[in-house]
């Protein structure tokens, strides 16, 4: 399981301080959060973990919930949850990464394009 989560909703989520996930590149499983969470922060550096919450309907700081276990609600989920997913999700684009490079890598060898006008996503089945 991951050990460190960073969720900015709607743009971006980086696992262990070293993996970044596009939005659009959270897959189909991803627990659900709230569009009243501006950003999660769930990590080893300086400073609280929180959830810090916005008005959903004009984007405004609302203020910030502090995180002290990772048995914490985010919304109808856990830091917990967030961090087994943000592990598994790594290793699905991890794969399906190889699976493109190694489909490209195939057809640089047999001179085939099975791989052309394709990327990883093609390789992933639980891209959404």
């Amino acid at each position: 399981m991951a050990t460190q989560i960073v969720i900015s909703n709607n743009d971006s989520i980086k696992i262990d301080d070293s993996f970044h996930i596009n939005w659009a590149d959270k897959g189909n499983a991803m627990p659900a959060i709230p569009d009243t969470v501006h950003s999660v922060i769930w990590n080893d550096l300086p400073g609280q973990n929180e959830i810090q919450n916005k008005d959903a309907s004009t984007g405004n700081m609302t203020g910030n919930t502090d995180l002290s276990a990772t048995s914490d609600a985010v919304g109808s989920t856990t830091i917990a949850d967030l961090l087994t997913w943000g592990e598994t999700r790594k290793g699905q684009i991890e794969t399906a990464i190889a699976a493109y490079q190694a489909a490209v890598a195939d057809d640089e060898a047999n001179g085939t394009t099975n791989a052309e006008g394709k990327n990883w996503t093609d390789y992933d089945p639980h891209y959404s």
